[in-house]
């Protein structure tokens, strides 16, 4: 379970003062010290393995983001890591309780009771979908899937999750193919729907999105940055759909079905969401795209998947105020354009 997110909801947030001048060559302790640079607390004399607790180890592109997650913040010591993360993290949720539909969705995906407590997440179920099926909200709708899973029927809650998704936004491919997916009796109505649909949304940064719109003002950047970072980690947890129908589809030779497939594989590559575009791929060969395109495509996805996070302004002090900034910068751009759209503009600036 996340019972890390189960921390009192404190008053504030009380952190030690800084120590701005350049730190003595060995800690107290007789370890070597390094300074470590944390935005809205300044810069401090740490252990160097604090430091590098801190680091992602470099030549290792395939190593998870841990700079401000549990390898990161969960490294420095506690007054500065674990308890003010913890303050900072009972706030968020306390506001996200208070907010709209989605936001109280959040609330709850943020809060999942542990999976040794069946009656509390019986409980919490049933207030996920109860929200989630109220609230109107297509992401909060796409989240609420997993709490289908302690349901009498799992399929049924997850078909009426889709169905509502439907009604709202009936001209987005992506609800489609859960649909056909999820129900193989409405596929032809699916693959209609699919054809008729004038974009892909999935909002996979929305669950971020909402909680860092919750924090605080106050809060000092890289407590803002640790918690994004977490958040992350709990949105890729979330169940993701298949799109397995789109491509059974445009396998099968039809009269027309190339091209019903190429206008699908342009959609999917206009998503906005970076995973779409390996779907994309595969449904671009079965319309018979040309293998350069093909090539583009799939080299496209390779490099932004493995491209160095946008906000990771300084590898070596990923905490400092310089990454907290770019950091900022990343969510307003996610909010107006969506991720793959971010991600594109990201690697257009790089030289």
């Amino acid at each position: 379970g996340l019972a890390l997110l189960q921390a009192p909801e404190p008053s504030g947030l009380a952190l030690p003062a800084a120590n701005t001048q350049q730190p003595a060559a060995n800690t107290p302790g007789g370890a070597r010290a390094a300074v470590v640079d944390l935005c809205g607390l300044g810069r401090m004399p740490m252990a160097e393995q604090t430091h590098a607790g801190l680091v992602k180890p470099t030549g290792d592109e395939d190593a998870p983001d841990t700079a401000v997650a549990t390898g990161g913040l969960h490294a420095l010591p506690a007054p500065v890591g674990e308890q003010p993360l913890a303050q900072a993290r009972a706030r968020m949720l306390a506001a996200l309780r208070q907010g709209d539909a989605r936001a109280r969705v959040a609330a709850l995906l943020l809060d999942r009771p542990a999976a040794d407590e069946p009656a509390a997440q019986l409980s919490w179920a049933r207030s996920v979908l109860d929200l989630a099926l109220s609230g109107g909200d297509p992401a909060a709708l796409t989240w609420a899937v997993e709490a289908c899973g302690p349901q009498a029927d799992p399929a049924a809650c997850r078909l009426s999750l889709i169905r509502t998704r439907l009604q709202l936004e009936p001209d987005n491919g992506y609800h489609w193919a859960a649909l056909a997916d999820e129900d193989p009796t409405a596929s032809d109505a699916a693959w209609q729907g699919l054809l008729q649909a004038r974009r892909w949304l999935e909002r996979p940064q929305a669950l971020v999105l909402a909680s860092q719109a919750a924090l605080p003002a106050d809060l000092p950047g890289y407590l803002r940055l640790g918690l994004g970072t977490e958040v992350r980690a709990r949105a890729a947890s979330l169940p993701s759909p298949g799109e397995g129908f789109v491509l059974e589809r445009c396998q099968q030779s039809q009269p027309g079905r190339r091209e019903q497939c190429d206008a699908l594989a342009a959609l999917m590559q206009s998503s906005d969401a970076l995973q779409t575009l390996t779907e994309a791929a595969s449904v671009a060969q079965a319309a018979g795209w040309p293998a350069e395109r093909l090539d583009q495509l799939r080299r496209e996805f390779q490099d932004l998947a493995h491209a160095p996070p946008a906000w990771q302004a300084d590898p070596g002090q990923p905490l400092a105020c310089a990454s907290v900034d770019a950091w900022q910068r990343h969510l307003t751009q996610l909010a107006q354009v969506g991720e793959l759209a971010t991600l594109r503009a990201h690697r257009a600036r790089q030289p």
